[in-house]
């Protein structure tokens, strides 16, 4: 009986430094693979950081609506950007003009807008002089604007080519979705917001970025 005891208290002590081994290498797992989680999100987080700060600008346009948008007629239509926060910052705009046409039913329709090509329905006066047509949707202003800075304007008129359009497009309503996005001048805040965090590798954003890398501050 004696030895029986023995026996038990040896399997028993045995088991106990199995299980303390055990949980020693769970949690030397489980710590190592916190560290690696961790670098991992830590690189993440610098590599996709930027500042984004205060800010801000606001759209200043001119323009008074026609009742109807007539072909082969010039419509004043000026877009310019203004900073309207505490820093400088670089800018990039969309500007999507919008031709609509109200049915008989007064239903709505958006009708096909082309502005390039050989057989555009709009001409539009890009300056492209100050402002680069980024072939992505978007103008990027070529400098930072300062506090309180105004671009000049993106463009000032705007006509519907005859030639171009069919019946459908007769007594239609122009109007523009225009939306402005400013990004800090820090090291390199607008490739990571604009572009994942790359260098472009086609014009014109290749133009683009160099122009802009030359503007930016150090953190």
């Amino acid at each position: 009986m004696k030895k029986k005891r023995n026996t038990k208290k040896y399997i028993s002590v045995k088991q106990f430094y199995l299980f303390t081994g055990f949980l020693i290498m769970i949690l030397c797992l489980s710590f190592g693979l916190y560290q690696t989680y961790a670098a991992l999100t830590d690189s993440d987080q610098k590599r996709n950081e930027f500042r984004i700060g205060n800010l801000e600008s606001s759209i200043e346009e001119e323009f008074y609506p026609p009742e109807v948008f007539e072909p082969e007629k010039d419509y004043l239509k000026k877009v310019a950007i203004r900073n309207t926060g505490e820093q400088s910052i670089f800018l990039r705009v969309l500007a999507l003009p919008m031709l609509i046409k109200k049915q008989s039913n007064d239903v709505l329709t958006l009708l096909p807008v082309t502005i390039d090509g050989s057989a555009p329905v709009l001409s539009i006066d890009y300056n492209l002089i100050d402002w680069i047509d980024g072939k992505d949707g978007y103008f990027y202003y070529k400098k930072k604007l300062l506090k309180d800075e105004r671009t000049t304007n993106l463009f000032t008129k705007v006509r519907m080519n005859k030639a171009n359009i069919t019946e459908e497009y007769e007594e239609v309503l122009l109007s523009f979705e225009i939306k402005s996005e400013g990004i800090s001048t820090t090291k390199f805040a607008y490739r990571d917001a604009w572009w994942n965090g790359q260098i472009p590798a086609t014009e014109p954003l290749i133009e683009l970025d160099n122009l802009l890398k030359n503007q930016t501050i150090n953190d």
